[in-house]
């Protein structure tokens, strides 16, 4: 899945590459990408960056990065006939000085179209098939999705987002599958959870508290990034019926061993409560918590589904060494990291959905990074998990944290 990295007021990196002092420019990257998996078949797209860069202003004037992807696999049953079962484009707007100097602004406009999202289960304890089967394991979800986010610098590394978001959302589910039975005929607190698959929308307002000591926000090697964020969404009509609350606490620390070498440690509390819609449960913020891009690798995304959920990364970046190509500076690292964490059904205790040990969920796995100039990283990750099939490979723009 393709996925932006968190942003958030930055500082100048020493050792980043730097344009000429001297004078204001554009600052472009595209990366052609492709790939495939049993779910999503095989696809193709871009991750391209376009910024705007002077001098006199940190760490730049504006920001726009897109992405698109699209993937195509032969129907199950008919070897002759292609779905689209993935479709994933975005755009993303940032200017850091906006209106007021110490105002950020960020939009997002966003699509998404996936067939084969997972769900085998509730709880932390769910167990997968030994194999997927398309009708029973997957359900389909479309949601566009628009964003915005204003950010105030209060005083000093402090600083105060407020934010929206609107999204629409569609099913495809299969009358036999594993989620229907359990909304269907499942125990009553498994069907109190899940709800229905009828379409809706979710109007969504968040409130964050950002400490922020990093020396930049698309490559830090030094400093702190710490957010408290409550999200809200109100029940209106019969279009918006969900109402609940997300409260999300996230500690990120950026610690220089050598020049070329940082130990990045990230651990994210997140809880969510009232009516949760089905899907959310896999999520934390807007991306998935036990599998994906952005949580802990490995783990095929939507895995697990839970209202509270508990995981840390640890991740050593190495810098290897900077090139200059068509007139552009470059930077190529590397990265080792181990991904691990806990989800819970509920705040009332479900052993039966959870299991009673530990049940701990990990990833082990590393990676490639190429900078573009100040402001445009590709990052290649490979994670093994006792839940792969048999491996995570994740492409997209952005370190994970």
């Amino acid at each position: 899945m393709i996925r932006a990295a968190p942003a958030a007021q930055a500082r100048p990196a020493p050792d980043a590459p730097a344009s000429p002092a001297s004078e204001a420019k554009t600052e472009f990257g595209i990366v052609p990408i492709a790939g495939g998996s049993t779910d999503y078949g095989i696809g193709g797209g871009f991750l391209t960056n376009l910024a705007g860069l002077d001098p006199e202003v940190e760490p730049y004037v504006w920001r726009l990065e897109a992405a698109a992807f699209i993937s195509f696999k032969t129907k199950d049953g008919a070897p002759s006939e292609w779905v689209n079962p993935y479709q994933d484009y975005y755009f993303l707007l940032t200017v850091p000085h906006f209106l007021h100097e110490r105002l950020r602004l960020e939009l997002r406009p966003s699509y998404t179209r996936e067939t084969t999202q997972r769900y085998y289960g509730l709880g932390n304890g769910s167990v997968a098939p030994p194999a997927d089967i398309p009708g029973r394991d997957f359900y389909g979800r479309t949601h566009p999705t628009l964003s915005s986010r204003l950010r105030w610098d209060v005083v000093g590394d402090l600083f105060v987002e407020l934010g929206a978001s609107y999204t629409e959302n569609w099913f495809e589910l299969d009358p036999q599958s594993t989620l229907a039975a359990d909304m269907n005929t499942g125990a009553p607190a498994v069907r109190a959870l899940l709800g229905t698959a009828a379409p809706h929308g979710v109007l969504l307002a968040e409130n964050t508290l950002i400490y922020d000591t990093r020396d930049s926000e698309i490559t830090p090697e030094r400093g702190q990034y710490h957010q408290l964020k409550i999200r809200y969404s109100p029940a209106v009509a019969s279009h918006l019926p969900y109402q609940y609350g997300q409260a999300n606490a996230t500690f990120r620390f950026y610690l220089p061993l050598t020049e070329r070498l940082v130990l990045a440690l990230r651990a994210v509390g997140d809880c969510q409560f009232g009516d949760v819609p089905f899907y959310e449960l896999a999520r934390y913020e807007d991306t998935f918590a036990f599998g994906g891009v952005n949580g802990v690798r490995g783990i095929p995304g939507q895995r697990y589904y839970g209202r509270i959920k508990l995981f840390s990364n640890v991740e050593l970046r190495s810098r290897l060494f900077d090139f200059t190509a068509f007139r552009q500076p470059f930077a190529v690292g590397a990265a080792v990291f181990t991904d691990f964490g806990r989800l819970w059904t509920d705040f009332s205790g479900h052993p039966q959905l959870d299991g009673s040990g530990l049940g701990l969920k990990y990833g082990l796995g590393g990676g490639l990074r190429l900078q573009q100039g100040k402001t445009f990283v590709i990052r290649v990750d490979v994670a093994w998990s006792p839940d792969a099939r048999p491996l995570g490979a994740y492409l997209t723009a952005g370190h994970a944290f």
